[in-house]
């Protein structure tokens, strides 16, 4: 399987689900520790956060880190509001710490081959981002309209790229893949009940709602998304809601649970594949 010339081109697609998303990290790690070659990465919002920072670092254990020291301070992400031009939100402490570590990553620096998927809020044009600044490419894919402030890309006002393409099996194939796995974490996404939104009222910010607006409109679109995927991983998510990243560790380890289990059918189709 490791042998690149006799095997096929597998590429990896994770899609949004803000906090929910970071189960990919645990799917992640669970497919470098069995030696599933990942040859190419495709990503939507959190997926396209998670996937430029594997595509870069291939360092799990920091990618882990990180995700567990920016829920620690979750409260920083809504508090940190700037003038509402064109989001509310700017998550600003949140880009700094991430930027640390690809800030200054171009596509053709990466290790693994990488695209991510936004949506231009002039036409509705899917756009795929697969060159410039790594960081600016992932940030627009994950920019939930309304509640986060949008940077421009290359002239361009893109947003969440969920509305349009929430699991981007699509780009894996312009980009070469023969066979592909992708990660869900909306399946349940209509029926999603946030505990502690109901708990707390006053917890309904612009953010939640926009982001379960995006995810809703998401889910509907997913059937085509995942239509062409080889294997589909859907970490279970209930009672995860999509602000909960301070639950980072717990989302990484439902990721990794459900991804050891399908790990043999994985494994079974690439020889097949192969």
């Amino acid at each position: 399987m490791n042998n690149k010339m006799n095997r096929k081109k597998v590429g990896l697609a994770l899609g949004g689900g803000a906090a929910r998303g970071l189960a990919h990290i645990g799917v992640l790690e669970v497919l470098e520790r069995e030696s599933i070659p990942i040859d190419m990465i495709a990503g939507t919002s959190m997926g396209a956060i998670i996937g430029a920072f594997y595509a870069h670092t291939r360092d799990i254990n920091l990618i882990k880190d990180l995700a567990v020291e920016v829920g620690k301070h979750r409260i920083r992400f809504f508090t940190d509001l700037t003038i509402p031009r064109t989001g509310i939100l700017r998550w600003k402490w949140v880009e700094d710490r991430l930027k640390r570590v690809i800030g200054g990553v171009r596509f053709e620096d990466l290790k693994i081959p990488f695209a991510c998927v936004a949506v231009d809020i002039d036409n509705g044009e899917e756009v795929i981002l697969n060159e410039g600044l790594v960081w600016d490419a992932a940030r627009a894919s994950a920019t939930v309209p309304v509640a986060l402030s949008i940077n421009p890309w290359q002239g361009r006002y893109l947003v969440d790229g969920g509305v349009s393409n929430p699991v981007p099996v699509s780009v894996l194939k312009q980009m070469g893949a023969d066979f592909i796995i992708a990660v869900n974490v909306l399946h349940d996404a209509v029926n999603v009940t946030d505990h502690e939104l109901h708990k707390k009222a006053k917890e309904h910010n612009i953010f939640t709602i926009m982001t379960k607006t995006v995810y809703i409109l998401s889910y509907r679109a997913i059937g085509t998304s995942l239509g062409e995927a080889d294997v589909v991983i859907e970490p279970d998510m209930g009672g995860i809601a999509f602000t909960d990243f301070h639950r980072a560790e717990e989302c990484i380890k439902r990721g990794a649970r459900t991804t050891q289990n399908i790990i043999p059918e994985i494994k079974r189709r690439l020889s097949l594949a192969g």
